[in-house]
């Protein structure tokens, strides 16, 4: 009959507890770091004139990032609030609604006039969009640096 007896079970046992609390957070410090590593690639690689044209800059400023934390998860989400921005995104095909409204003109029938105001009014239009992804492109972009940054994570906490 053969034997054996593990010697130092206890500093083992703690160690391997400790991991997943070690794990966590540092799986948790990486996520909102690629969080905003994502959010700063929308802004200054997909909104900066590369996939939008720059008006108001609006949608550029609109974009946030937001990390949620569980017992067994981690998410980082980046996002925008402006009723627009998933038009842009998905693209929209459909009848929009305008309002009425004040317009300054400074050409008429493809001449250059003297600047006037005319008023516009309420009407229907229809729209064909086409989709514009920024958010959705830039995840794809990181993907790799995503995972790698993940797996960096759980190695050094491994360690």
């Amino acid at each position: 009959m053969i034997s054996a007896e593990l010697l130092g079970t206890a500093p083992a046992l703690d160690r391997l507890r400790g991991l997943a609390g070690q794990a966590n957070s540092g799986v948790a410090r990486a996520i909102a770091k690629l969080g905003l590593d994502l959010q700063n690639h929308v802004q200054q690689d997909k909104l900066s004139g590369q996939v939008l044209a720059v008006r108001s800059g609006n949608l550029k400023s609109s974009i946030a990032m937001s990390v949620a934390q569980t017992a067994s998860s981690v998410t980082a989400t980046v996002a925008s609030d402006l009723d627009y921005a998933a038009a842009q995104e998905y693209g929209f095909f459909g009848v929009v609604n305008v309002k009425a409204s004040l317009r300054q003109i400074k050409e008429a029938f493809g001449r250059p006039i003297s600047a006037k105001t005319i008023s516009v009014a309420a009407h229907s239009r229809r729209m064909d969009l086409p989709a514009r992804s920024f958010l959705r492109s830039a995840l794809d972009d990181m993907s790799t640096d995503i995972g790698t940054g993940i797996e960096d994570a759980l190695r050094q906490a491994m360690s």
